[in-house]
């Protein structure tokens, strides 16, 4: 296998101009930059930073961070950021934009000023039209990105930083920074690089519990949860064991540990908005008020297995495209099919071998991820691989009108099913004796802790190729890259087809307990329980009738809207009467019909005959 590569080496010939010039930095930054956040402003989420930047006379250009990593996107929220004042010797410096970047601040040094003393304030969301609520008045989550300017030019690895954080009185938190010294309500913590800082966010609140998952060990793993209430921090013996297991069962798929430990940063809240963002010794995780005591929904119980796969993929092994040795160089994503994809695999699979998902649920899963693909009319116009550049395109982060026509992030779940199919066919070929454990463990050996290697397609093809001979470039190439709407291969190849039945499967039914009616698969719509559209799908009979996302449905054949109501009208038209509908749109009203006769359908699963069951073992507990 080919991951020999100098660590932190970046090809650079196929790079444009704009970012080589980008990737030219120095090593090190001379001193070390003093950075004071105050997070205890929580009735209005205000966040004060202080800065003391060490520096010489001349001219002088501070970053605000704008490419985040694992964002896969310029998303860093600039526009969240008020106040700015620079001084030096006490007096204030005349700062100005850069005209050609607007994260980029200019300013020259006067003789005789050897430190920079910045203040400004990050405004973290009051609601969730203004961006990610983040800071409640029983929690925070603290990234490091939003809350720093660095100086231009210089590798984030060479940064210095010594950060302090002031939080609210009696508030605990966690992170894997190590806390140097606390004073009072202010947590120091020891010096570290800028690039370690920003992989390094602090949860904290006023209710808080850590959990060790295998604190025993020499690369120990916690459960760092904070909450918006003392009860959802009672969490049920099961699903602690099976966290427990999801890390031994990672430890079985790729082999030793890359860090020097590790903590799920969990927060359980409905107020606070959800997130899954991962980093080298922690990650961040939202869940549900109900989470750890098992409750449901479960559709997400696959989180903190996905965040905890990119310790590995994503992290320690990162494609050599996405690296940059700092943040305001523009990241590539051409391999976000194996970063995002093959996570995404994994975590549907540790999910289920570690009992977060329980084995029905896990194929009901997986059955909707193939009726998903299996009808997704955009697939006859844009392949998996354009959608990797979904982040970077999706500028604004709001809902599609026509998702299943336009495509968004699919580079996650469709290649769960294409890494599904390279594992089934690994299986096949070996005649059992090669699985895709065996090629996450070889790919991933030779690390050491702290260390980043890079790989490309052609390491990725040719580990493959080590394992198990099998044309993968090609085999992966073609599903990378079809544009015919044919249905993915993956299940097949694993021994199992898709069928419907009038009968939701859990996951539907797992989403319908909110009060949603998921009729996807047979009008073509979702509707919440206020009878607003919430999905239409594209050339479904609801889209032929005229229908729309956001259009509420105010009555079914005469009598006021339900969700089981409609149900009981698509029963009902299988002898011949079309569902009617009256429906608003803005102040409009009028009535539709649709003319759909073939009843309820969900998608499950079933045995193909004849064909070797792949998945069950795939599926199947490893410890």
């Amino acid at each position: 296998m080919v991951l020999g590569m100098a660590p932190l080496a970046c090809a650079q010939a196929q790079d444009g101009a704009a970012r080589q010039a980008a990737m030219q930095v120095q090593a090190r930054y001379p001193g070390v930059i003093e950075l004071e956040v105050d997070a205890s402003d929580i009735e209005r989420r205000i966040q004060r930073v202080r800065e003391r930047i060490p520096v010489a006379p001349g001219p002088l250009t501070l970053w605000y961070p704008q490419w985040i990593p694992g964002n896969h996107a310029p998303t860093g929220p600039i526009n969240q950021m008020a106040g700015l004042l620079i001084r030096g010797n006490g007096q204030p410096l005349h700062w100005t934009r850069d005209a050609g970047d607007m994260y980029a601040f200019n300013l020259h040094v006067p003789e005789g000023v050897d430190m920079l003393d910045i203040e400004f304030q990050y405004l973290s969301p009051t609601a969730a039209d203004q961006g990610r609520v983040a800071m409640t008045p029983n929690l925070l989550d603290l990234q490091w990105h939003r809350v720093v300017l660095y100086p231009a030019g210089f590798d984030a690895r060479g940064i210095q930083v010594k950060p302090a954080l002031r939080l609210p009185e009696g508030w605990r938190s966690g992170t894997a920074l190590d806390v140097a010294q606390r004073s009072g309500a202010t947590e120091h913590y020891a010096p570290v690089s800028l690039m370690t800082l920003i992989d390094s966010p602090v949860y904290a609140g006023r209710w808080f519990k850590r959990f060790a998952l295998d604190d025993k060990a020499a690369q120990p793993v916690w459960l760092d949860v904070v909450a918006e209430n003392p009860q959802a921090l009672q969490a049920d013996p099961k699903v602690l064991d099976a966290h427990r297991a999801l890390v031994h069962e990672a430890d079985k798929v790729f082999g030793p540990r890359p860090y020097t430990r590790y903590d799920f940063l969990l927060a359980v809240s409905d107020v606070f908005s959800g997130i899954g963002l991962e980093h080298a010794q922690s990650s961040e995780n939202g869940m549900h008020d109900g989470y750890l005591r098992g409750e449901r929904p479960y559709a997400d119980n696959d989180l903190l297995p996905h965040e905890y796969t990119h310790a590995w993929i994503g992290k320690a092994w990162r494609p050599r495209p996405t690296w940059v040795p700092h943040y305001n160089a523009p990241m590539h994503n051409d391999e976000l099919w194996m970063y995002e994809g093959q996570t995404q695999y994994w975590a549907v699979v540790l999910a289920a071998r570690s009992g977060l998902w329980n084995h029905d649920y896990a194929m009901a899963m997986l059955a909707q991820l193939q009726a998903n693909y299996a009808t997704q009319p955009g697939r006859q116009w844009r392949d998996l691989h354009d959608t990797v550049h979904q982040g970077i395109l999706d500028f604004n982060s709001k809902p599609q009108a026509w998702a299943d026509w336009q495509r968004a992030f699919e580079f996650y779940n469709e290649s769960t099913l294409l890494w599904l199919g390279v594992d089934a066919r690994l299986r096949s070929l070996s005649k059992g004796k090669v699985t895709l454990d065996d090629f996450a463990k070889r790919f991933h050996q030779g690390g050491k802790q702290g260390e980043i290697r890079l790989y490309d397609r052609a390491d990725v093809m040719q580990g493959l190729e080590a394992v198990q001979p099998g044309g993968w470039d090609a085999f992966i190439g073609k599903r990378l890259d079809a544009r015919d709407g044919g249905a993915p291969d993956g299940l097949e190849a694993a021994g199992w087809e898709l069928y419907y039945s009038e009968a939701p499967n859990l996951v539907v039914a797992d989403g319908e307990a909110d009060g949603l009616t998921d009729l996807q698969y047979s009008l073509g719509l979702k509707a919440g329980s206020d009878g607003v559209l919430q999905s239409v799908g594209w050339d479904s009979p609801a889209f032929k009738a005229g229908l729309a996302k956001d259009v509420t449905v105010v009555a079914v054949n005469g009598l006021a809207y339900s969700g089981a109501r409609l149900k009981q009208a698509v029963t009902d038209a299988k002898g011949g009467t079309p569902v009617e509908l009256i429906v608003r749109q803005a102040d409009s009203f009028r009535t539709v019909r649709i003319d759909y006769r073939d009843g309820l359908r969900y998608p499950h699963l079933r045995r193909i005959a004849g064909r070797a069951d792949l998945l069950t073992k795939i599926l199947a507990p490893r410890r």
